[in-house]
């Protein structure tokens, strides 16, 4: 938590830099902060020195190693892809499952069975884009309502604002992208109450970017009707593709023509894997039927032990090569990210943001 620091400190040194991630922590705690599709903007003063608009953001000051010590109890020995049990490949056994959800269906086969027995009660998650493609937060109550919520969003969402008004809702688990669970473990952390502090399960998606609504909606508008999209999806490398399918059948765009579009807080995030999550999701490059899976956390690793137990999820080793590919893609995130902070703060020593120990710094060269 940074001293005397609030909605003000937050327009300045997040909105007003475009390193918004529109994650929804600032959203949702007082009137004075509101969001509009993904945008997010200070819309009055309110007088507050200190606030948790500014403490909960994953774009203000974020001490990494301290948040490892928080849910790791040390800091990260593997600089690449941050502290973890295990890393397998990992498939949704009920093929319902796997229809529903994109790629191995892990993430809806685990949030649905955490929620079956009883790990977790409610859910906060994304539910897909309506017509207009903008996704939104729901809170699932029943585990029957998970597989609505499988499909991949590839425009940022600002779910934690629903968590900012679900105090009543006891959402004791969400998947998010890197930086909403980044911002969940600040709130986690901070001095101020939410009710991220109830959270039991955190389950973290891969991410690289997301875009833009207004520039991304715009770019689809003018090539096809967006109402008639019923779903986006990015397959595994080498494709290179972003597919879109309609009810008439798929159009493809390069995704070359799509990267214009990616949120300018991409350029500067350190965290690929959601890193301070339970367990942690991506794809696995040239099989789409299967996920990665990270176990990162001990509650992580019960609850996907006992999953695996049941033939809720079966996994398999994930290969030296592709978990090297891995490891470097999410390494050279980091570089990148280290770069563009200090390009935009010119000294070496300012990484905005980004607060590294030593040790993490050192092992970026």
């Amino acid at each position: 938590m940074v001293e005397g620091k609030g909605p003000l400190d937050l327009e300045k040194e997040v909105l007003n830099q475009g390193l918004c991630t529109s994650c929804g922590a600032c959203v949702g705690i007082c009137p004075y902060v509101k969001v509009v599709k993904d945008r997010v903007a200070v819309i009055e003063p309110c007088g507050i020195a200190a606030g948790k608009c500014y403490d909960f953001c994953p774009r203000t000051p974020t001490d990494i190693a301290a948040l490892d010590r928080m849910v790791f109890g040390a800091e990260r020995s593997d600089h690449a892809l941050g502290s973890y049990i295990s890393i397998e490949m990992a498939q949704a056994a009920d093929s319902e499952v796997r229809r529903y959800a994109q790629y191995g269906g892990v993430v809806s086969a685990l949030a649905k069975y955490a929620m079956d027995v009883g790990e977790t009660g409610a859910a906060l998650l994304t539910k897909p884009f309506d017509t207009g493609l903008m996704p939104s937060a729901t809170v699932a109550y029943r585990s029957s309502q998970v597989l609505a919520c499988g499909m991949s969003n590839y425009v940022a969402s600002p779910n934690l604002a629903a968590l900012n008004l679900a105090k009543q809702h006891h959402a004791t688990s969400m998947v998010g992208t890197p930086c909403q669970v980044t911002a969940v473990r600040k709130m986690q952390a901070s001095t101020h109450e939410s009710a991220a502090k109830g959270m039991k399960l955190v389950i973290g998606l891969f991410c690289t970017w997301a875009l833009d609504y207004r520039g991304f909606y715009g770019f689809l508008k003018r090539q096809i009707d967006p109402a008639t999209i019923k779903r986006l999806d990015i397959p595994p490398p080498p494709s290179n593709l972003l597919v879109a399918n309609t009810g008439a059948g798929a159009v493809e765009f390069l995704l070359d023509e799509v990267r214009e579009f990616i949120k300018p807080t991409c350029s500067v995030c350190y965290d690929m894997t959601s890193e301070l999550a339970d367990i942690s999701v991506g794809m696995v490059e040239e099989m789409d039927e299967w996920n990665t899976l990270i176990v990162r956390t001990e509650v992580g690793q019960r609850i996907v032990e006992k999953a695996k137990a049941v033939g809720v999820i079966s996994t398999v080793p994930l290969d030296e090569d592709r978990l090297e590919h891995l490891r470097e893609a999410s390494f050279l995130k980091k570089k990148r990210a280290v770069a563009e902070l200090v390009k935009r703060s010119g000294d070496e020593s300012d990484l905005q943001y980004l607060l590294l120990s030593d040790t993490e710094r050192r092992n970026l060269q």
